[in-house]
């Protein structure tokens, strides 16, 4: 095709839309059937010819030269957007979520938009959310019927929740060692560890001894403070920053004797928890202190081959703690135990101090044989190069 043929073509698909906008599909559907007869490949000139068809009442037309411009271009937005109209129109209303949701995240990858399609991208997304409410409603009506009760069970809520896009998928992505095939829990159920009943009943004890700590003002430092043999810009400005304390009773499997010794009560209630052993490494045992206003970032845990412990002992309220797509409130006296690695967050929203008593176990599903092959594998890289861990 010469460069005059090329132009000749271009002014008419410019007539067709020209045709369009004053109300003539008649005219439109013939300039772009001129320019499809000759150009079979221009997106253009088939789009153009589904909205006359449109125009004209002719919908299987209009859907069949639709489909040609998908086949010629995936990511053409508007004919996708018209495929999903036409399905809306028909009732077909998964369908029709299916390019309305394909739409917005192809738009969500552009940084500027035309205002028409900004428009567009509006009606669109209220009626995705208008789907979602009705395809919850048939399917919470449906299970009902059939004498079931969605919220029977939490997993299947979650469930639920996923696949009505209520909630986010996290999996576990730890910073060092991934151990497979092991459950992708966030929160685990307190009521499956024998040791956590005993050590609940310890709670006022054990703030006895925090309080102490906390009236001389010693013992806290920043949670993460700089290395000499680290680099030191991914803190997300907790760096040396008070706003996220520790006082360590036990640190990377040593005791702290200034620290353990001023609470005997503390270390007697976690005497007879199986932790989480690694030589250099692991259990570590802290009290862990929020100042008011402090948020300690998304991020991901060191391995998932334990799991982190929380005993809430001063909780003034507004305080948040998010894993994966679940957040919970601390409350006090009430251990909660989770899968570090699932990406996860803090708040202390109050005026106040949270504190909580913090430490690591092992996870559950772990034979006694994996866990010395995991302890000696760990001890094992450390003679190669001291580790340290970012643990909350």
């Amino acid at each position: 095709m010469n460069l005059l043929e090329a132009t000749d073509l271009r002014a008419t698909v410019a007539a067709g839309f020209a045709a369009l906008r004053s109300g003539d599909p008649a005219r439109a559907r013939e300039c772009f059937a001129r320019v499809i007869a000759q150009q079979k490949s221009d997106t253009s000139a088939w789009y153009g010819l589904a909205l006359a068809q449109r125009g004209m009442g002719a919908l299987g037309e209009e859907d069949a030269a639709l489909d040609q411009v998908l086949a010629l271009d995936p990511r053409h937005v508007p004919a996708l957007i018209s495929k999903g109209d036409r399905h809306a129109r028909g009732g077909d209303l998964r369908a029709a979520s299916s390019y309305y949701h394909a739409v917005l995240k192809l738009a969500a990858g552009q940084k500027s938009l035309p205002a028409e399609l900004r428009s567009e991208l509006q009606r669109i997304e209220a009626l995705c959310q208008r789907f979602a409410r009705e395809y919850e409603s048939h399917l919470l009506a449906a299970v009902a019927r059939k004498g079931l009760d969605p919220a029977a069970t939490p997993r299947f809520a979650h469930a639920l929740d996923l696949l009505l896009g209520k909630r986010e998928i996290y999996f576990q992505q730890p910073r060092f060692f991934f151990y497979p095939e092991l459950p992708q829990i966030q929160f685990f159920d307190r009521r499956s560890f024998s040791w956590v009943p005993a050590l609940e009943r310890q709670t006022e004890a054990i703030r006895a001894e925090l309080h102490g700590i906390l009236v001389t003002g010693s013992g806290f430092a920043p949670y993460i403070q700089a290395e000499a043999d680290r680099p030191n810009f991914s803190a997300r400005g907790l760096l040396n920053n008070p706003d996220w304390s520790a006082c360590y009773l036990v640190k990377n499997g040593t005791e702290v004797p200034e620290n353990a010794s001023r609470c005997p009560n503390t270390m007697a209630a976690l005497r007879d928890i199986e932790m989480c052993g690694i030589s250099g490494r692991s259990p570590s045992v802290l009290f862990s202190l929020l100042r008011p206003g402090a948020h300690i970032h998304p991020h991901h845990g060191f391995m998932n081959t334990r799991l982190i412990c929380h005993l809430p002992l001063i909780v003034p309220g507004k305080c948040s703690f998010r894993v994966g797509n679940e957040t919970r409130e601390w409350r006090e006296g009430e251990v909660l135990i989770f899968d570090d690695t699932i990406e996860h967050e803090a708040w202390n929203s109050s005026n106040e101090l949270r504190v909580i008593l913090l430490f690591d176990v092992w996870r559950p599903e772990l034979s006694a044989e994996e866990r010395l092959l995991i302890a000696g594998m760990l001890e094992s890289i450390d003679q190669f190069g001291p580790r340290r861990e970012w643990t909350d």
